[in-house]
């Protein structure tokens, strides 16, 4: 009897759109008696088990030194024009070379994660949403001018029923925080209005509502005038997240245009932890 493999994500950074497209069919196309394996779309904001990197684009290769790590590791594909902790495959490359080289970084992976449960200590302490390129350069007063507090709120979420709702709630209680449900757009906008909410995760299957409107009628500024009991020039709109599956189809220029922070995949039409969402926001 055939079981269904856990599919490992992978992140590609610097491939041209033909090249990815091209390496997403193939690791779809990994040996059954391996690992699974799938490509994180653009705006996608789950957590990557691996990185693969484009060793031709020294952009690539810049992010690998913030990103990477034993807990999410990385392949380079080509040679390198400079010596870098990773390995590499030279080009051109086969597909069993491929499938063997990601074997060992899942084995990689597994031997970190293994020894940080054993000491108790969290997978990763610093979350970046943009690598940092000027790292010799760069006064570190510099960065500490530009980096701002964590907008500490409720999570709002936006779903026809409150069943995922509850659940992030319960996930939600050792932080102390609070999670409030919505059914629709009009009661979404009055909750966030109340300026308590950080956090949106919009449920793109809800019925009656287009995610992108609603995203960019919660990121409106002049929202936040008028809310009860705050100073407006202090508070900032939700950050929020579409929880997207097929046979939704994520526009990513639309939703950047609404003012969202990107999607999060839905397993199953299922919304996901809220561990991923909240973690990068």
């Amino acid at each position: 009897m055939q079981t269904e493999k856990y599919p490992f994500a992978v992140r590609l950074l610097g491939f041209p759109p033909e090249e990815a497209r091209a390496i997403a069919l193939g690791l779809h196309r990994a040996p059954r008696k391996g690992a699974a394996y799938f490509c994180l779309s653009d705006g996608s904001l789950q957590e990557p088990d691996l990185y693969l990197a484009n060793g031709a684009d020294l952009r690539a290769l810049a992010a690998l030194d913030s990103l990477a790590g034993d807990i999410h590791p990385a392949l380079v594909l080509g040679a390198p024009p400079v010596c870098l902790p990773y390995p590499s495959l030279r080009l051109p490359v086969r597909w069993g070379s491929i499938y063997s080289a990601l074997d060992e970084l899942l084995k990689r992976r597994t031997g970190a994660l293994d020894k940080l449960a054993c000491q108790g200590a969290p997978q990763r302490s610093d979350r970046r949403r943009r690598e940092r390129l000027d790292l010799d350069l760069t006064e570190a007063a510099d960065y500490a001018a530009m980096r701002r507090h964590a907008h500490r709120g409720a999570v709002l979420v936006l779903d026809r029923s409150p069943a995922f709702s509850l659940h992030v709630g319960r996930l939600l209680c050792s932080w102390r925080l609070a999670c409030r449900w919505a059914d629709n757009e009009d009661e979404a906008v009055a909750v966030c209005r109340q300026g308590e909410v950080a956090l949106v995760l919009i449920n793109t299957t809800t019925p009656g509502i287009d995610p992108y409107r609603v995203c960019a009628a919660l990121r409106q500024s002049d929202g936040l005038h008028g809310l009860r009991g705050r100073d407006s020039t202090q508070c900032e709109p939700p950050a929020v997240v579409f929880l997207a599956a097929p046979p939704f189809i994520y526009d990513v220029q639309r939703a950047r245009a609404a003012g969202g922070r990107g999607r999060a995949r839905q397993a199953g039409g299922r919304p996901p932890s809220a561990r991923t969402a909240a973690a990068r926001t």
